[in-house]
């Protein structure tokens, strides 16, 4: 066998003592110390020179992918077992170290780190050149560029508890960190947390004493990107604004964190997964979190392709509120019975007799989210005096609330003997304040056009949103 290049060679070569010799008389790593109990404020930095600072510009904060990893710091990948985040992250590398946009996103070029401790060799070379033919580049061209370690099997822990209080750093941490620093890495991927980190994930200290390590590894113009699970709880919860395990101080010790998951919708019956992965942009401390990513797998190139969801600017919002409150208004209208109960819990809501009618906003008929907007858009239609609440008796003679369009609604006040507003078909009667004089009263009245108004700014006043 010819000289050994790395410690992997070198236990074969020559067996485990001669890798435990080889990696005890490393240098050691300047800025991470052997443990907690070494830490003392002589060790750290000088105050910042203020006069020197003002002197000069201040520079804004950078990103590596536009907008979601910002230079100099860690970001956290959470998802459920299975979902795809390390496939995600594994073309996010690629991208990184081509300088190649991910899915649509600018990106600038690093030379990138990737620990794989749960895919071995043939399942990255699998994903990899799927990667490549979908970027249109050979594996060859990340020489040099993408570091890729298959670390199945072999020991991964580079942040363990001690006893007590203290907490130590690893010699497989001391090799990583010298492997780092003379390869001139700078952007490290830890696929994943639970192989990396043998602390208290509830510990706040221990978690970020252990970000701060892996931080130290880097040059200010990298990033550290920690591949970890979600806790089951937010696993079943899918929406959940709280994608990761443990202590917040996962949460705390990152500057930003992604959170991937499978899209599901929430129908009347039961939830549905649309085979779609969301990934959400949930922290950012350096920039907006309005970021959103879709994935759709794609079978002609055999992997999950994304693309960047267009974040809804304060008029497309506005236009999008005001269809769906249009299309809640058109489905009163021509609600077959004209009963819309006034409850918004139970069996039978406005909800469950509205979203059947086929003029109801597709745009509110499943998920939460949409749920929840409707009732904000009931509220406001029964502020701005488009729809109130009366009470009728049923033939078992009990009494119910029910909503109903007003006449601002239909257009009916003041009509007079030869003018009809616009109005569509209702079933039963119409009945409003104004056509006593045409004689319509319980009769079905006439469609006269679309008949549903459209809301302008006077519509709003004094209506909080």
């Amino acid at each position: 066998m010819s000289k050994p290049t790395d410690l992997n060679d070198l236990h074969q070569f020559a067996g485990p003592e001669a890798v435990k010799a080889c990696i005890e008389a490393a240098a050691p790593v300047t800025g991470a110390p052997s443990s907690t109990s070494e830490i003392s404020p002589d060790e750290w930095p000088p105050a910042i020179d203020l006069v020197e600072l003002s002197k000069k510009p201040p520079t804004p904060p950078r990103h590596i992918i536009d907008g979601w990893l910002p230079e100099g710091y860690a970001t956290l990948l959470s998802a459920h077992g299975g979902t795809g985040k390390s496939t995600i992250a594994l073309h996010q590398a690629v991208c990184i170290a081509l300088g190649h946009d991910f899915f649509g996103l600018p990106v600038e070029r690093r030379k990138v780190k990737y620990l794989s401790c749960e895919d071995r060799g043939d399942v990255l070379h699998w994903r990899l050149a799927r990667t490549c033919t979908y970027l249109g580049v050979s594996i060859a061209d990340l020489d040099g560029w993408l570091g890729l370690l298959d670390l199945v099997g072999h020991d991964t822990i580079l942040f363990q508890s001690a006893n007590g209080d203290e907490t130590h750093i690893t010699a497989a941490y001391r090799h990583l960190a010298a492997r780092i620093r003379r390869e001139g890495y700078q952007v490290v991927y830890v696929d994943g947390i639970s192989d990396t980190y043998n602390g208290n994930e509830n510990a706040r200290a221990e978690v970020k004493a252990f970000v701060n390590c892996l931080l130290a590894t880097i040059p200010l113009d990298g990033a550290v990107v920690l591949i970890g699970h979600v806790a089951k709880l937010t696993a079943f919860t899918k929406t959940s604004t709280e994608g990761y395990s443990g202590s917040t101080s996962w949460h705390n010790s990152v500057r930003a964190r992604w959170y991937l998951y499978p899209e599901t919708k929430f129908g009347e019956e039961a939830a549905e997964k649309t085979g779609e992965l969301l990934l959400e942009l949930q922290k950012s401390n350096l920039g907006p979190t309005s970021g959103a990513m879709r994935f759709r797998w794609d079978d002609s190139t055999g992997m999950f392709v994304g693309h960047t969801e267009r974040s809804e600017g304060p008029m497309d919002r506005n236009f999008r509120e005001q269809e769906e409150r249009e299309g809640i208004l058109a489905a009163f209208m021509t609600c077959p019975d004209g009963h819309i109960p006034a409850a918004s819990s139970g069996p039978r809501t406005a909800f469950h007799v509205l979203s059947v009618q086929p003029n109801f906003p597709s745009s509110l008929r499943a998920g939460k989210a949409e749920k929840k907007r409707f009732w904000r858009h009931m509220e406001e239609l029964r502020a701005m005096g488009f729809i109130e609440e009366s009470t009728i008796t049923r033939s078992d003679r009990h009494k119910m609330r029910v909503l109903v369009p007003t006449d601002k609604a239909c257009g009916h006040a003041g009509n007079d003997e030869n003018e009809h507003s616009q109005h569509i078909t209702r079933n039963p009667k119409c009945g409003h304040a104004g056509n006593a004089a045409l004689g319509v009263i319980g009769d079905i009245y006439p469609a006269h056009g679309p008949g549903i108004p459209t809301f302008t700014e006077s519509d709003f006043e004094g209506v909080t949103p």
